[in-house]
């Protein structure tokens, strides 16, 4: 049996983080879901890079290693490297090697990583669904909204920093995207957007220190329960944590989505002989709502039903 599973094209499926996160997990099921559907042979191995948030360097360069020597043993025929520090300290080291392929999921830049020149590696990146954003401040019935964009200073942050600067926001304006290392900094900034924003976009926060003197994570809920009491503008989340903590609406990325997208590349680059070209990198393109529509209503916002009805059915509606 053994020697059956070898000669099974080979996958691995590496993350950066816990299985036990939500993330994780939606990607997860998506992955899965693909993996079901597929009626050939295949041996999937799963690893995670990491089981906490409290994570430094050293110790991300332990787990890289970690990873890279299960890599280098199982030999897989496709390296599924999911999230920014997968490719950092793990998928990186591959690109460009003839005896393995890589499909990545992440929200930053593949250049970063050199992967825009190797032969060996395609993705998906996942994208903000601004477009559907600016869709939900039409439904408000205001021509033009002033927007500000809150996130956390890390390379994710400053991903999506990046994604929101380049997206066109008209007729709306952007204001400006602020990045903080700390919850303290996260509250000022948040009581300043009242000065001169009708939306306050909150990007990922997961980790977001408590204080500059004080490194331990922020409870997500207690953040995302303060930003939606203190914030004056109207806020929308990019993660469900945002809404599932208290807070009032997001417009996510789907994680499920994006692992079910990343897996039929996945299977697809298995089909290809080995040395053929590869097909080009994607952009994700499902995403969900996440809703709380006693928040909305105290806010005295209205949504079209629709977007009730969506929340319910991805399980994101929250009472």
């Amino acid at each position: 049996m053994a020697a059956f599973n070898h000669q099974k094209p080979r996958i691995l499926v590496l993350h950066s983080y816990t299985e036990a996160g939500l993330w994780e997990q939606a990607f997860n099921r998506g992955v899965q879901a693909e993996l079901t559907k597929n009626l050939a042979p295949i041996s999937v191995r799963w690893h995670y890079m990491s089981f906490t948030n409290e994570v430094g360097k050293t110790d991300w360069d332990d787990a890289g290693k970690q990873a890279r020597q299960i890599i280098d043993s199982y030999r897989p025929d496709v390296l599924m490297s999911i999230g920014e520090e997968a490719q950092e300290y793990v998928g990186r080291h591959y690109a460009g090697q003839a005896n393995i392929r890589i499909a990545y999921a992440t929200s930053e830049d593949p250049a970063k990583y050199g992967y825009q020149t190797a032969h060996n590696v395609t993705g998906v990146k996942e994208v903000l669904p601004l477009a559907q954003i600016v869709e939900v401040l039409r439904q408000l019935g205001r021509p033009s909204l002033r927007i500000r964009v809150l996130g956390m200073d890390d390379p994710t942050g400053q991903a999506e920093r990046d994604q929101v600067q380049e997206f066109s926001w008209s007729p709306h304006r952007l204001m400006g995207v602020q990045l903080v290392s700390s919850f303290s900094a996260w509250k000022t900034a948040v009581r300043a957007a009242a000065q001169d924003a009708d939306v306050l976009i909150v990007l990922s926060f997961n980790g977001l220190s408590v204080s500059a003197t004080n490194p331990r994570p922020v409870d997500n809920g207690a953040l995302s329960a303060w930003t939606e009491h203190e914030s004056k503008p109207l806020v929308i989340g990019i993660r469900v944590p945002f809404v599932a903590g208290g807070g009032a609406l997001a417009v996510v990325p789907s994680a499920e989505g994006l692992g079910g997208q990343l897996a039929r590349q996945t299977l697809g680059l298995l089909k290809r002989s080995p040395g053929n070209a590869l097909p080009p990198p994607e952009d994700s393109v499902d995403f969900l709502i996440a809703l709380r529509p006693e928040r909305l209503a105290a806010r005295k916002v209205a949504l079209p039903a629709i977007y009730t009805q969506a929340a319910r059915a991805s399980h994101t509606l929250f009472q």
